[in-house]
């Protein structure tokens, strides 16, 4: 029985768009989305005060001829989301050379003013950008329109067939002979591909020059703001989006898409769940799509998709800085640093490609403009740079780590070359690479942008290329015709929905909101130690973990939002045979703290779980947990799934805290029932901090014991560091670290 217009999988921006556009015109839909969060890569997460903006640098015009605006009028964007116009495009520097690229009205005039010897060169770039739109508004909507206007579109539109059938590396040679100046013009090539012999011209000028007309922007308080305001729009026209629902299956009847099949994200135990619709619009890469399928659209799709090559991926380095960034002499919202001396456009594949020491990257300010993402008087900041998941392939966890680290500390060292003392204030860093990419959005290879924006892949060959092999099935992101990046996912969404309202069958059904049994209760809180709080909700319906194991909770009503989202991975304190669920976490000042802390009793929230491998590996040895502060809280069912076990084997807790005050649970971990059982409390404030020397003094021999490490990232890193260096295996070292979430 169906029970909805559009079932959409996937809540990325293309997603919520089409969602979005189809709940203004009244129709009934729902979003499922795989992930805990609802944005794709328009989203945030936080460290520490810092509030991280995950994918975006900046989003092109927004200028009054911008095609994107009038979709974001419609659906009322302007009037809850803010964008900030950046000071500039960017700003490019090499070793023996500068120049700011601008944007809007002076952006021609200035760079004409630094390349005077090119004013031609200059004039004839930007009047083929003009010639490019000016046709572009030409173009006739209608699809029969179209087809009678197919013979004359030589002479209606000849710069868009002209450089429809022209890559940007090969225009740009023969009609510009100033290498600075392609450097110049070029620099951001990264925010498309990764070779500019292989992108399509027409699909380069129109992005770039969406940018030097109307200006970069960045949405205030991080683009998580905009998805959720898209959220918003869908559910308040009875709309629904579900977060951690996997889709499997797209159903299939009488060659139409019909509904689809899925399951919880997290919890296996969970019971799978069907949903008809009279369409579906998948916000997925096109081969995970596929998979999807029954045959024999499966391998219709699969086949058809198979030849497209796909984009490059990116490593990210969000950076956390205790200061504003201007005062260091980062003068610029964005600024691209090109490692070669004779950088040449020949040489763009090639640096992509090269040593991580040499390699071209973009380090941008967030700090200025008001981006809303750090209390005052600190900045957040990101490095990006090309990455290809090929580079992290085959890697243990631990060989994946070590390289993420030396790959940004290469990176570290650059920004300090450019800006000295930059990391006397950096707080908190964190890296993400093509593999973090592929997890958290499934994209094949990695990559944000889906197919290459080729000659051969690119407008008008992509729409045929990415056509659905079925009825009522549509595709709506970066992998459909008009492509990557935020504002190809805008246009997607919406010219998706567009083409669905005369194309499909509508039905009229009743309003209904599905129950998501995750949404719990809130039955009890108490503090439990100095500045430390124990919540105990519901126990979410068939919810089945491991002792370990942590979730994801998420506030429904928070009270606080600012510089913050609603969610924190945490280890669930409860046993899995306990009929509650309970979470500990220290207090502070941020919005979600400081909302856990008004939670009246009745207050919801939703659980994502289980999560995470830090569970009891079963082996016959000695067993040693080491950690710190609230790190204790997965320790406590471990322990009671030890008792339940009957292990008869030493089990010691190592548990470190400034004071005694601070240390939760102490008579739990005072009176476990084990029989060869070790509490050893560490107060810092007091005594020495944990060593080799006290583990020693109380295991005698630590070559022979599994070692369970949980705490902050600096004490599992130097718990880890005092083992290894003990000559501990790494295969008996186990950490904490919310499923190595980068």
């Amino acid at each position: 029985m169906k029970n909805y217009n559009s079932i959409i999988i996937g809540s990325g921006l293309g997603g919520l768009i089409a969602g979005a556009t189809l709940a203004l015109w009244g129709k009934k839909v729902i979003v499922l989305e795989q992930h805990y969060i609802a944005g794709g890569c328009a989203t945030a997460f936080k460290r520490k005060d810092y509030l991280m903006e995950v994918g975006l640098h900046e989003i092109d015009g927004l200028h009054e001829t911008d095609p994107k605006r009038p979709i974001l009028e419609l659906l009322g964007v302007f009037d809850e989301v803010e964008f900030l116009k950046v000071p500039e495009f960017y700003h490019l520097k090499k070793q023996n050379f500068q120049c700011t690229l601008h944007h809007g009205v002076e952006a021609k005039a200035k760079l004409i003013a630094d390349f005077p010897d090119s004013k031609a060169e200059i004039e004839r770039f930007f009047k083929l950008i003009d010639k490019l739109y000016a046709e572009m508004r030409r173009l006739p909507h209608n699809k029969w329109l179209n087809i009678l206007l197919y013979p004359l579109m030589p002479f209606l539109i000849p710069t868009i067939i002209k450089t429809s059938t022209m890559n940007t590396g090969d225009w740009l040679d023969a009609n510009i002979k100033d290498e600075a100046l392609k450097n110049v013009l070029t620099a951001n090539l990264g925010y498309y591909t990764d070779d500019p012999y292989n992108l399509s011209l027409m699909y380069f000028l129109m992005a770039q020059g969406s940018y030097l007309n109307g200006g970069g922007n960045f949405v205030k308080g991080g683009s998580q703001s905009l998805s959720n305001y898209l959220v918003r729009f869908i559910e308040k026209r009875g709309g629904q989006v579900l977060t951690g629902k996997f889709v499997e299956e797209i159903l299939v009847e009488n060659n139409q898409a019909v509904g689809v099949s899925y399951r919880d994200t997290f919890n296996s135990a969970a019971a799978k769940q069907s949903l008809y619709a009279d369409s579906v619009v998948a916000n997925a890469a096109q081969p995970i799509v596929a998979q999807m399928l029954p045959e024999p659209y499966r391998s219709k799709l699969a086949q058809k998709v198979a030849p497209l090559e796909l984009a490059c991926s990116l490593l990210t380095i969000y950076l956390g800085f205790n200061t504003d960034l201007k005062k260091l002499g980062v003068n610029h919202y964005s600024t691209i640093i090109q490692g070669q001396k004779d950088y040449k456009l020949k040489d763009v594949k090639a640096d992509s490609q090269g040593d991580w020491a040499q390699k071209s990257f973009t380090f941008v300010n967030y700090g200025a403009v008001d981006a809303q993402l750090a209390p005052e008087g600190k900045t957040v900041g990101v490095i990006c740079a090309i990455d290809y998941l090929k580079e992290w392939e085959g890697l243990s966890e631990v060989e994946y780590q070590q390289k993420k680290e030396r790959i940004a500390q290469l990176f570290l060292a650059r920004l300090e070359a450019e800006f000295p003392t930059i990391l006397e204030y950096l707080e908190c860093y964190e890296v993400a690479t093509a593999k973090t990419i592929k997890r958290y959005t499934l994209n094949p290879q990695g990559t944000p942008y889906g197919y290459v924006q080729s000659v051969k892949q690119t407008y008008p060959k992509r729409d045929k290329l990415t056509t659905s092999p079925l009825k009522n099935l549509y595709f709506a992101s970066a992998w459909a015709p008009s492509g990557g990046g935020y504002s190809g996912a805008i246009y997607s969404g919406f010219m998706t929905a567009n083409k669905m309202k005369t194309q499909v069958k509508w039905r009229n059904y009743a309003p209904s909101t599905l129950t998501d049994e995750r949404c719990v209760k809130l039955l009890a809180k108490e503090i439990i130690a100095h500045n430390t709080i124990l919540l105990t909700f519901e126990k979410p319906k068939d919810l089945a973990y491991q002792a370990g194991q942590y979730a994801v909770l998420r506030l429904d009503n928070p009270r606080y939002t600012a510089l913050d989202i609603p969610l924190r991975p945490l280890s669930m304190v409860s046993h899995p045979d306990e009929d509650t669920l309970q979470f500990a976490m220290r207090l502070s000042d941020s919005s979600f703290k400081k909302s856990v802390v008004e939670m009246v009793i009745g207050d919801t929230a939703t659980i994502f779980a289980p999560m995470g491998n830090f569970t009891l590996k079963g082996e016959n040895k000695r067993i040693v947990f080491l950690a710190s502060g609230i790190g204790i809280t997965p320790v406590l069912p471990m322990l009671k799934t030890l008792a339940q076990q009957q292990f008869a084997g030493e089990v010691a807790v190592f548990y470190s805290n400034k004071t005694e005050t601070s240390a939760a649970f102490q008579s739990e971990l005072q009176h476990s029932t084990l029989a060869n059982y070790s509490y050893l409390p560490v107060f810092t404030a007091t005594q020495k901090r944990l060593n080799a020397a006290f583990l020693k003094e109380h295991l005698h021999i630590l070559t022979d014991c599994e070692y369970y490490i949980v705490g902050t990232h600096s004490f599992t890193k130097a718990m880890q560091e005092l083992l290894l260096n003990e000559k501990v295996p790494a295969a008996f070292i186990f950490k904490d670290d919310f499923g190595s979430a980068f």
